[in-house]
C-alpha cells in the first residue's frame, strides 16, 4: 500500500478511506450495514492496510458512531486514523445542529463516548453554517484541538470561497487549519473541477471524495439496486440525458480493459489532482478488494480522454 500525505499536514493516510454511512440498523434498507457486518468490513479492511476509517454524527441514523466504536475497541488505536463530523441535527433541540460553540463542544464529547476513544485524528465540519459567525466556529474547534480532542481538522462540502474565507481567517489568528475537504466528486458530477479542485491544490487541502461510485451508478452490476430506488442523489440528480453518455463511455473502457467499471471509476478518480483517497460506502469484502485493485490500475490518456469527454456541465448542487 503507497500512503499519501494528507494536505499540509504530517498525518499519512492510505490511498482509500473506508465509509461507514451505512452502519447501523436504522430503517429496512437492504443496503444497511448491521455490527457484524460492520466489524466483518473494519477488520478486512485493516488486513489490507485501510486504516482510515471515516464516520459522522447522523450517519446510519444516528448508529454508526456507536457500530464502529464496537468494531475498532479491541484494535489498536494508535494504528487508526478515525473521523467524525459535526454540523446536522442529532435531536428535536435548536442548539443540537449547526456550528455554534455549544454543539461543536457537545458534539465532540457524544462522539467520543459513542466512539469509545478520547480524540479523533480528524474532526470536520459537514456543512457550512450561515446562521453562525464563522469565527465562533474557528475557535471552538480549536478549543478541541488544543484539549487533544481531535489531532487536525477538516471540511465537507461547500463553496470554494467559503473554504478560502474559513482558511484565511485560521491563518491570521494562528488557529489550525483545515487539512483535508471531503467533496462529491466522481465521473457524474465534476462541478468541483470549476474552482473547488483548483482551491485545494493551491492551499494544500487534501481531496477525499464522498460517493466516488455516485451511489453505485458507476459500479455496473454491482450497484445495490435497493439503493439506487432510495437514495435522493439518484433520484432527483441522476439526469438520463448528462449521465446516460459517461456511463456508458465507462463500461467501454471498463470491458476493453476486462475489469469491473467501479475499478475505472476510482482509478480515474485517484488520478485526478488533490485527490488523496476517495471514501467508499461499500457492504461487502469484494466491493473492498475491487478498490484496493483501483489503487494499482493505471489509466492511459486515451483512455482518461475517453471518460471525460461526454461529461457536460451540471447544475451546481448547493450543499
Amino acid at each position: 500500500m503507497n500512503y499519501r500525505q494528507l494536505g499540509r499536514s504530517g498525518l499519512k493516510v492510505p490511498p482509500l478511506c473506508l465509509g461507514t454511512a451505512t452502519f447501523g440498523a436504522a430503517g429496512n434498507s437492504s443496503w444497511r450495514t448491521g455490527q457484524k457486518q460492520a466489524t466483518a468490513l473494519v477488520r478486512a479492511a485493516m488486513d489490507r492496510g485501510i486504516f482510515f476509517l471515516d464516520t459522522g454524527s447522523t450517519y446510519g441514523g444516528g448508529e454508526s458512531e456507536a457500530v464502529l466504536g464496537h468494531a475498532i475497541r479491541d484494535l489498536p488505536r494508535r494504528d487508526l486514523v478515525l473521523t467524525s463530523k459535526v454540523f446536522f441535527p442529532t435531536n428535536p433541540s435548536p442548539n443540537a445542529r449547526g456550528l455554534s460553540r455549544k454543539n461543536i463542544l457537545a458534539s465532540i464529547d457524544a462522539s467520543l463516548a459513542k466512539l469509545g476513544t478520547d480524540h479523533l485524528d480528524i474532526y470536520m465540519i459537514h456543512r457550512w453554517d450561515p446562521e453562525t459567525p464563522i469565527e465562533e466556529t474557528l475557535a471552538a474547534l480549536e478549543v478541541i484541538v488544543t484539549s487533544g480532542r481531535a489531532r487536525y481538522l477538516g471540511a465537507s462540502s461547500m463553496s470554494a470561497w467559503r473554504l478560502m474565507k474559513a482558511l484565511g481567517l485560521q491563518r491570521s489568528g494562528g488557529l489550525s487549519l483545515f487539512i483535508c475537504m471531503q467533496n462529491y466528486y466522481n465521473l457524474l458530477y465534476r462541478e468541483e473541477e470549476r474552482e473547488m479542485q483548483a482551491l485545494c491544490v493551491e492551499e494544500g487541502v487534501g481531496m477525499l471524495p464522498w460517493s466516488p461510485l455516485a451511489r453505485g451508478l458507476l459500479a455496473g452490476v454491482a450497484a445495490n439496486a435497493d439503493r439506487l430506488r432510495e437514495d435522493r442523489l439518484v433520484t432527483e440528480r441522476f439526469d438520463d440525458a448528462l449521465d446516460r453518455p459517461v456511463i456508458d463511455a465507462l463500461e467501454q473502457v471498463a470491458a476493453a480493459r476486462g475489469v469491473p467499471p467501479a475499478q475505472v471509476a476510482l482509478a480515474w478518480l485517484m488520478s485526478r489532482p488533490g485527490v488523496i483517497a476517495p471514501v467508499l460506502g461499500i457492504t461487502d469484502v469484494a466491493q473492498l478488494d475491487d478498490a484496493i485493485a483501483a489503487t494499482g490500475l493505471v489509466l492511459d490518456e486515451a483512455e482518461i480522454a475517453a471518460l471525460e469527454a461526454p461529461y457536460r456541465p451540471h447544475p451546481v448542487i448547493g450543499f
